[in-house]
């Protein structure tokens, strides 16, 4: 098993499935306006009547809102300063109280090495942070990494600002040796390294798999055949010789079966739909969607890659139900989507049928494995459908290439020497560990799959980390005292060169370098603060 880990991620905490998550309040349970649709009751209620006289005494700074749904992600309601007394040694007592509380009342994951716990950036919104927006993120990611060791939890910070998230990434970026992912195998963290820059340059699609959605409890393909079972009625005998089919063949007899016992074609896609449904994504889509890339691909037919990528303000057009495309950036669904229930690709027929009615669909991923590098995320290297897209792009590059072109990278949870040996020369198989699929039971199983599912986590947040190419942060009035000396200097520099005097013969040049300026982010706040009164790095 490995160690505990901090992760980062530009996402919306609401959205995020987690064991727990904090909730910022102070004494007197005071709760932002933003934070009340995380309950269909009334949360100040509810947070009224959970806290005890210790709690609006400050004598305990963390404490639990019951009663919860224990399926979905507890809030924790947790005291942060809000008297102007921010510092590293006050952010630590509360989120070490939050932790304890946590540890206290909030049972371990079934199959999930560490519990999850999520923070937001606490403190922003007239908390003690004020003003000192850098220091404060610093603090709190110094004091994660210290609390996820010594109490044994995975932690995530949930971070809505672009120029927070930017900062983050290169103060783990700048940790000594990268200690951030020192958990991973060396050979995992360059490739990690490796794929981030390329992604940052824009060179690499994500593919997504079922996989990507298991960890928000999404089932597997054999799984979501088993619910849709329960669907319609088979005799005793049937039922035995429909678990000896194959996949499709199944899908195929339930769609028959649908739509001859609920009197509709449309039953089929409709179960599948709600099979699948769900209202929060986990760690794997979050640290996906904040990749720079332009396109996407999925199979899934959720829409939790969707809603990740909207709240990591990278929204996505959807293909093909958002023809004609709107925006830059695309997703395509080639299996279909909950929100089309009559598009989903699951049965035989769908199958074979695909070429006639999406040929434009699958061209589009062809000419990605031609032109990009595709990273394969919780995919089944067994579809066919996918067997018959990259045949059709090796017929099309030269029969004797000059390098070794490799059209994507899979990352797999397991080693498959079969596999490797199938995709030899067409695809990189990347194991997140060196064992092979575990036999047993299927609560062993389960295990671990999870413990890999958790290495490939870490692995993408990693890419993730040197994807980001923002800095966003350099010329904000909030986050100067999260750099490094030599950005500080830097920062000086470029605030005194935007105060310079201006003529109209040079405004054209000028306009360039202000949005150059705004994409570093400078304000008129910024640009009206006096140079002097920036702190010097000395005391920070």
């Amino acid at each position: 098993m490995t160690s505990p880990h901090v992760f980062v991620a530009m996402a919306d905490i609401l959205n995020l499935r987690c064991d727990a998550w904090l909730l910022p309040t102070d004494s007197s349970v005071r709760i932002e306006n933003h934070w009340l649709c995380a309950s269909e009751e009334d949360l100040r209620t509810l947070a009224n009547k959970s806290v005890s006289a210790d709690f609006r005494q400050g004598t305990s700074l963390a404490e639990v809102i019951r009663p919860w749904d224990e399926s979905k992600p507890v809030p924790v309601l947790t005291a942060v300063p809000s008297d102007g007394r921010w510092d590293a040694s006050s952010v630590a007592q509360r989120l070490e109280a939050f932790v304890q509380c946590c540890l206290r009342e909030i049972a371990e994951p079934a199959h999930r090495p560490y519990r999850l716990l999520a923070l937001p950036f606490f403190g922003t919104d007239g908390g003690g942070a004020g003003q000192h927006l850098g220091a404060a993120l610093r603090a709190i990611l110094a004091a994660s990494e210290e609390l996820a060791a010594k109490y044994q939890v995975d932690i995530v910070l949930v971070l809505r600002d672009r120029a927070a998230f930017s900062l983050a990434q290169k103060l783990r970026r700048d940790e000594a040796g990268s200690s951030s992912w020192a958990v991973l195998d060396p050979k995992l963290q360059e490739k990690a390294h490796s794929l981030g820059l390329a992604a940052r340059s824009g060179h690499v699609v994500p593919f997504l798999g079922a996989g990507v959605s298991v960890s928000a409890g999404a089932p597997t393909w054999k799984n979501l055949l088993k619910k849709l079972k329960s669907g319609v009625r088979l005799s005793g005998h049937d039922d035995k010789a429909f678990d000896g089919l194959p996949l499709l063949d199944q899908a195929g007899i339930l769609a028959q079966l649908y739509t001859d016992q609920h009197g509709t074609p449309r039953a089929f896609g409709e179960a599948v739909s709600q099979a699948v449904r769900l209202e929060k994504y986990g760690l794997a889509p979050a640290l996906l969607a904040t990749l720079p890339s332009t396109g996407a691909i999925t199979l899934n037919y959720d829409q939790l890659f969707e809603m990740a990528c909207s709240d990591a303000q990278r929204p996505r057009t959807v293909l093909p139900e958002d023809i004609p495309a709107v925006g830059n950036n695309w997703l395509l669904k080639l299996h279909g989507s909950v929100s089309q229930p009559e598009s989903i690709v699951l049965t035989r027929d769908d199958y074979l049928g695909y070429n006639t009615n999406r040929e434009a669909l699958s061209a589009l991923v062809k000419a990605h494995l031609l032109t990009h590098h595709l990273l394969f995320v919780g995919f089944g290297l067994a579809d066919d459908h996918f067997h018959e897209i990259v045949h059709d792009v090796r017929r099309a590059l030269p029969a004797h290439p000059t390098s070794n072109h490799r059209m994507g990278t899979v990352l797999s949870l397991f080693n498959e020497p079969m596999q490797s040996l199938v995709w030899n020369g067409k695809l990189d198989i990347l194991p997140m560990s060196d064992s092979q699929f575990p036999s047993g039971d299927e609560d062993s199983k389960q295990t671990a799959a999870a413990e890999a599912g958790r290495e490939l986590e870490i692995f993408l947040d990693m890419m993730a980390a040197y994807a980001t190419d923002s800095h966003s942060y350099l010329l904000s009035p909030l986050y100067y005292q999260g750099m490094t000396d030599d950005e500080d200097e830097l920062r000086r520099q470029l605030l005194a060169l935007a105060s310079l005097e201006r003529s109209a013969a040079t405004s054209e040049v000028w306009g360039v370098i202000d949005a150059a300026m705004r994409q570093l982010g400078m304000t008129i706040e910024s640009q009206q603060t006096e140079l002097s009164s920036s702190a010097p790095a000395s005391s920070r």
